[in-house]
């Protein structure tokens, strides 16, 4: 089976769960990754957070559902709301009108569709990648929280999620933590300092790293990233834009149908000196690939 015909096996379990409990994991099954990978992979392809989107979801759905007579607290605990009252203000929140109001004739609701994924033919330029085996890593580093199971995971390509990295970077340089993790960097991956991406469950850190097997100073973490196979791309522009517009690229373009699928909870993108802000400034993604078994 494809990706994409898997990623869309994942939305078809989803929606038969919107009324139940949603198990993200075994959504992400049928896309052939963890849940964290589905979870940030989601929000580059769609462009909205899964949990948001599961919300949209069920409020579309109890809107059909009021809109047919049912009572509000029968909608309410079919998609998940312990109560009316919190039920009533998700609801406003998402539609602009409560639910009694929408259950009179004439009420003007909005729906937001199921999505579905297809392989499109874009007019963009070539993606440049390559394979790289690499054994194990020992990154040291500052780490940012993103999220937590029932919240979202920080999404680059939102304006929010780049204003949240771009007051990290800034405070890390500011900290001096940058510059005393470079003097760290002993080429045992990747060189430069590294944007760090770590999905384990519902969880979610992003971390600024080196690879380094020194000890790591009192103000900074470590994680082990095991051997494996990378697909590194190669990234030119402003790296608070091109990054993120690579993400996309590659889980929408490259990923469908290049016979790999994702291998692993940690991402790397690689930062080179030079200016950041640049239009030709040179950046990598490195992502973790496993060749997909055919059938």
């Amino acid at each position: 089976m494809g990706w994409i015909e898997g990623l869309n096996d994942a939305m078809d379990y989803i929606e038969r769960s919107l009324e139940g409990d949603l198990d993200v994991a075994h959504a992400a099954r049928f896309a052939a990754c963890t849940e964290g990978q589905f979870r940030r992979m989601f929000s580059y392809v769609a462009g909205i957070g899964l949990g948001e989107y599961v919300r949209r979801r069920r409020i579309s759905c109890a809107a059909l559902d009021l809109s047919r007579g049912e009572r509000v607290v029968d909608v309410a605990v079919r998609y998940g709301y312990g109560s009316p009252t919190a039920f009533t203000r998700a609801f406003r929140e998402a539609l602009g009108v409560s639910p009694s109001e929408a259950k009179r004739p004439g009420a003007r609701l909005s729906l937001f569709p199921r999505l579905s994924f297809s392989l499109t033919v874009t007019g963009t330029e070539p993606l440049s990648w390559r394979i790289v085996p690499w054994g194990g890593m020992r990154l040291v580093g500052v780490s940012l929280p993103c999220g937590s199971p029932g919240e979202e995971p920080l999404a680059q390509m939102g304006d929010e999620g780049r204003e949240a990295l771009r007051r990290f970077w800034g405070g890390a340089s500011c900290a001096g933590s940058i510059e005393g993790l470079l003097v760290l960097s002993d080429g045992s991956g990747p060189g430069g300092v590294l944007g760090v991406n770590v999905s384990e469950g519902g969880e979610s850190s992003y971390r600024i790293a080196v690879a380094s097997a020194a000890e790591a100073p009192d103000w900074a973490d470590e994680v082990h990233v095991p051997a494996g196979t990378w697909a590194v791309f190669d990234c030119t522009g402003p790296c608070d834009v091109a990054t993120a517009e690579h993400y996309r690229r590659i889980f929408s373009e490259w990923l469908p149908s290049s016979g790999y699928e994702l291998a692993g909870d940690v991402s790397l993108e690689v930062y080179p000196g030079g200016d950041f802000s640049s239009a030709g400034y040179r950046s990598e993604i490195w992502m973790p690939v496993a060749r997909r078994s055919r059938g």
